[in-house]
């Protein structure tokens, strides 16, 4: 029993075991609904599944082969990385503007500035079901935004039916829905920053651009760092939003690789196959976040 007591005394010492059981349904939350399922499809990404028998055949790399020279696959990739970048650094500019703004002196109080900043948090109440019906609505051929370009541009725009235009449309909902959970995450750091920082960099001459890309944006930087990764792992497999909005068209303009999975998993069956799209996927994931910050911390020792 003293052995015990003085295992606990040593592990509270040394770990701090409330922060612990704070993280630990996290961790097996994680576990449950993320690792072990990439544990599960990893073998099966390398089998065929036969619904006659319900059973998986072994194949070797063969789902692999057809998924490298399936075009339909490097379409949806292709597609993706036009949405997943574009509309990161939509999230940002969008976040920064507005968390700089929340962050300034100049509101004549706290009440104007936290109303203000409420305003700005509404898009997030919304769940992306939600925002794809609410903007499905605005972009309707009737709608009020087709209403107002023909008033203004003499021509009627099909936000969700023209080929050049549908990606761009969707993206925008996108970056509408969740720029204020990026908003509220820089506003934190910036409030994080000593002020004294900044009143130096005033004695010494600085003007408010010198002080922001000196001390503001390299205190910054690994917050946006996180922001990047969380952001584009995020977007890279959104399905609800845009499926609801066009179902992957027109001409599968906004088809995407959560889309290519969805029909070689769940309409299909192709179940080996689509094993081997999400084995890629965690691959290739997990590839960028790992240069990321390869490359992030080699610039922090420089």
């Amino acid at each position: 029993m003293s052995l015990f007591r003085s295992l606990v005394r040593r592990y509270k010492e040394k770990y701090d075991l409330v922060g612990i059981l704070f993280i630990g349904p996290p961790i097996i939350y994680l576990f449950l609904i993320i690792i072990y399922p990439l544990i599960t499809i990893f073998p099966a990404s390398f089998q065929e599944y036969v619904p006659s028998s319900q059973s998986f055949v072994f194949v070797g790399l063969k789902q692999f082969q057809r998924l490298f020279a399936d075009k339909l696959f490097w379409l949806s990739i292709k597609t993706t990385f036009v949405f997943a970048g574009f509309t990161v650094i939509l999230h940002l500019l969008l976040a920064w503007a507005l968390a700089l703004l929340l962050n300034t002196r100049w509101w004549p109080s706290r009440r104007v500035r936290n109303l203000f900043r409420a305003v700005l948090l509404f898009p997030w109440i919304f769940s992306p079901a939600a925002c794809a019906l609410l903007w499905g609505i605005l972009y309707h051929p009737r709608g009020f935004l087709s209403y107002f370009s023909q008033q203004l541009l003499h021509t009627r725009i099909g936000f969700l039916s023209d080929p050049k235009v549908a990606l761009w449309s969707v993206l925008l909902v996108n970056g509408w829905n969740w720029y204020p959970f990026y908003m509220i995450i820089l506003l934190g750091g910036l409030q994080s920053i000593d002020r004294s920082l900044y009143e130096s960099s005033e004695i010494d001459g600085a003007n408010r651009f010198q002080s922001f890309f000196h001390i503001t944006l390299p205190l910054m930087t690994p917050l946006m760092m996180m922001i990047v990764i969380i952001d584009f792992i995020g977007t890279f497999i959104v399905f609800d939003l845009v499926w609801i909005m066009t179902k992957g068209g027109p001409l599968r303009t906004t088809y995407l690789i959560s889309f290519f999975l969805y029909e070689k998993g769940l309409m299909t069956y192709k179940l080996g196959y689509a094993s081997a799209v999400s084995v890629f996927m965690a691959l290739f994931l997990s590839a960028f976040v790992a240069v990321y910050l390869i490359l992030y911390l080699r610039r922090s020792k420089v």
